[in-house]
């Protein structure tokens, strides 16, 4: 099935400012992605941060932020979200051992519409730490729960 301008202008329209922007405008097709500008202009969302920026860290005693790699498209859509939570505070919704599984869990609870983004913390002997906005912690943590 062929999806036209048409229809990803309606589904654009229908979407929620936080899940419109967290799509990866780079992903999407030659015909979704004029539908997609024009849905935020008219929206007047800002655009994504360039592709590999690095956003400061949350605190200076904390582990600095992971800066987004070229293979994981949804990395600056999640960070977009989570600085748009209104500067509340983050936690981690759990720890992993390994980068890949971290980002597994990450892209679950971005298809729960829970804004998330993996912190290395492994100069720390800690991991991956997965974390999201304190209002999501339980939520995330259910998601993952049910995902296991």
């Amino acid at each position: 099935m062929k999806f036209s301008a048409e229809d990803f202008k309606r589904l654009y329209a229908e979407m929620p400012d936080e899940e419109l922007r967290s799509l990866v405008r780079e992903e999407l097709s030659e015909v979704a992605r004029p539908c997609y500008d024009a849905e935020m202009a008219r929206r007047r969302l800002p655009a994504a941060p360039p592709r590999g920026a690095i956003q400061p860290a949350v605190a200076p005693q904390e582990p600095a932020e992971i800066a987004p790699e070229p293979e994981d498209p949804l990395e600056e859509a999640s960070e977009k979200e989570v600085e748009s939570e209104e500067e509340e505070d983050l936690a981690p919704a759990a720890l992993f051992k390994s980068r890949e599984e971290a980002k597994a869990a990450k892209s679950r609870l971005q298809s729960a519409a829970i804004p998330a983004f993996v912190e290395d913390d492994t100069l720390a002997a800690g991991g991956f730490r997965l974390l999201v906005a304190v209002s999501y912690v339980d939520q995330a943590r259910e998601a993952l729960g049910e995902a296991q």
